[in-house]
């Protein structure tokens, strides 16, 4: 554009008045300039405008009607530029009206994998391939501004196409991720070594994804999706496909065949198969070749695409050890599932392997890179018509969000428990599932408490535990307490063949550390740290706990004080002190991820607790069958005894 015009008329169909900027000065006013002849009227058809992008140092193009941006500078139309004026705070105030968002809550206590969404329309020509952190401003300039066209690369050159390798792009209408939280938690980078690094093989974004790559219809156009009045559809699964495209781009190994080496499409090397692999799918050191062919193997063998297992036990733990013991063949093993499971023709092996899907999920995590791209592909299938593949997938992504937040298992799943987690989708487990569920589940209406806690404890008494030195430290068995758990888990409460007592008081602390939320919220963890050594205040937060928690914890704590008479302290060398330290990271769990916090805040923990087995005055019976919950309360002993 000629610079002839100083003065340009600043406008877009959204906003509520025009006002002027001067290129040249970067000066801009809400009254139109006295000398017309320098100002360029505003184009009917929309202009582009050319702002500048900080992070890249590199300009960018924004079309004011039909709200796309693009790397590239447009050749056949003229360009604005509002570099200058981008700063003003004329320019901020007016974006701000261009677009309307819906109000969506920003949870500020984000957890690790917590993904919000804040969406504007606006429609990125070149996908992002990350996940990224936003400017903390409110204004919906800074959006705009800071909302780029992103590629895996940064920046496209002047001198390369939009188009991408051999197909169109499409185009989706999305907003800045303003509250989108990545786990690294650091911006985009070109040289990150993050998913959104070099690209390896560009077919993998498509080929990966279960729903895009069974879609027929032809890429959108420009023109079609500009039309489009609203957000598409599928705008969500298009938000999770930038996950799958890094990942698959940056960790996905190129396979090569034939006499002249050529390359293995993605779409064809991430499908079910009956041949065997000759290489990994994702890249690794190559000492791990012979683990990653022989667990796919072995996953062929199971889903029974192979001949048939000797022992189908032993073949599970020898997947399961190679994962737990070498960290890079975990998102192997969780890919050449969802190979196997993608298109495959035969029902009964889709139904093994989304088994064995189960069992990994509880057994150790993916990676970070990869959690977004499994997540997504398991979610998939929460509508699937076959109802046991849509329980199974629901019960995978419950296991796969605590299995992301706890870390992998220490040791391999024993057969018992190997079984255990074939059942657990169609029979929910008392372990590690919420309060809620775990009431629903009981079948005995009378109890108001989940039935596990009056057996275990009732088991410690039968086995002789307020004699046995060192109970609830010393551990139980470990065998013999998977047994037990198993035991349980299959609804049946029989402590015959228990002689140990540390096998049920180890049960016991499991069960309590192993629940979905604690017992006390992380809601009123920093008042039981406040409150730690003031009776009143700590019973008065006990008493406020929602009722199946405040009716377990005070059982629990009166069933904590029998072992508090000094007669009893001589056998088990078990004083309130020790009590309290065993007990008190089963009742809380800081929220802090730092380790200095958790070290620090552990003593006041110690505390709170202490505080309560020397305190609280509890009736267990009403805790455990009175209906009425106003009953169930705990008073101070001093108050008692008045």
């Amino acid at each position: 554009m000629s610079i002839e015009y100083e003065w340009v008329e600043v406008s877009n169909p959204n906003l509520s008045c025009p006002f002027y900027a001067n290129q040249v000065t970067g000066e801009c006013s809400w009254s139109r300039p006295m000398d017309e002849s320098r100002i360029l009227p505003t184009n009917p058809e929309g202009d582009w405008w050319e702002l500048w992008d900080e992070k890249n140092n590199l300009p960018y193009y924004y079309h004011t009607r039909a709200n796309i941006s693009n790397w590239v500078r447009p050749t056949d139309a003229n360009i604005i530029s509002l570099v200058k004026i981008q700063p003003s705070k004329e320019f901020s105030s007016q974006m701000s009206l261009l677009i309307k968002r819906p109000s969506i809550t920003n949870n500020n206590t984000m957890k690790r994998n917590s993904r919000s969404l804040d969406l504007s329309e606006i429609t990125i020509v070149d996908t992002p391939k990350r996940q990224h952190q936003r400017s903390t401003s409110d204004s919906i300039a800074n959006d705009i501004m800071n909302q780029v066209p992103k590629n895996e690369d940064g920046p496209r050159k002047q001198s390369e196409p939009v188009v991408s390798r051999g197909s169109y792009l499409p185009l989706f209408k999305t907003g800045p991720f303003k509250n989108l939280v990545t786990r690294s938690g650091s911006p985009t980078s070109r040289y990150s070594m993050a998913i959104s690094s070099p690209i390896n093989n560009p077919e993998a974004a498509i080929a990966m994804h279960p729903i895009l790559n069974n879609q027929h219809s032809p890429p959108a156009t420009p023109v079609a999706t500009l039309r489009k009045p609203a957000l598409p559809v599928g705008l969500q699964q298009e938000i999770n496909r930038f996950a799958i495209d890094g990942f698959a781009k940056r960790f996905f190994a190129t396979h090569k065949r034939g006499l002249f080496r050529r390359r293995v499409p993605m779409n064809e090397m991430l499908k079910w198969t009956k041949e065997s692999l000759r290489q990994p799918l994702i890249m690794m050191n190559k000492e791990l070749y012979k683990d990653a062919l022989k667990c796919f193997k072995l996953i062929q063998i199971i889903m029974g695409d192979k001949s048939k297992s000797r022992n189908e036990t032993e073949d599970i733990q020898t997947i399961l050890t190679c994962g737990i013991t070498k960290g890079q063949m975990r998102d192997e093993i969780y890919v050449q599932l969802c190979k196997q499971l993608h298109e495959n023709p035969n029902v009964s092996s889709v139904y093994k392997g989304w088994e064995l899907l189960c069992i990994v999920s509880v057994t150790f995590p993916p990676s970070k890179n990869l959690e977004n791209y499994l997540t997504d592909f398991v979610e998939q299938h929460h509508d699937s018509q076959d109802h046991k593949i849509s329980t199974m997938s629901r019960h995978v992504s419950n296991k796969l969000k605590r299995i992301c937040k706890r870390g992998a298992k220490g040791k391999v799943l024993t057969a018992a428990e190997i079984a255990r987690a074939k059942e657990a989708p169609f029979k929910p487990s008392v372990f590690g599932e919420s309060l809620e569920l775990i009431m629903e589940l009981q079948t005995d209406p009378t109890i108001q408490i989940p039935m596990i806690v009056p057996f275990l404890t009732n088991t410690v008494r039968e086995t002789n535990g307020q004699s046995s030195e060192g109970i609830f430290r010393v551990p139980g068995d470990a065998d013999a307490v998977t047994d037990l758990r198993v035991r349980i888990e299959n609804g049946n409460y029989d402590a015959e063949g228990i002689t140990d007592p540390n096998v049920p008081a180890s049960l016991l602390k499991y069960w309590l550390r192993d629940l979905s939320d604690p017992i006390i919220s992380s809601e009123d963890y920093y008042d039981c740290i406040k409150y730690a050594e003031d009776a009143e205040m700590a019973i008065a937060i006990i008493n406020r706990l929602p009722d199946t928690n405040r009716r377990i914890a005070l059982f629990i704590i009166n069933f904590l004080q029998e072992f508090t008479d000094p007669e009893i302290i001589s056998h088990t060398l078990m004083n309130v002190n020790n009590l309290a330290m065993v007990f008190a990271p089963n009742f809380l769990r800081c929220p802090a991820e730092s380790l200095t916090t958790v070290f620090e805040n552990s003593k006041y923990e110690q505390a709170f607790l202490r505080t309560l087995i020397n305190e609280i005055q509890v009736n267990p019976s009403l805790c455990a069958y009175e209906p009425d919950p106003t009953k169930v309360i705990g008073y101070q002993r001093t108050t008692c005894q008045q």
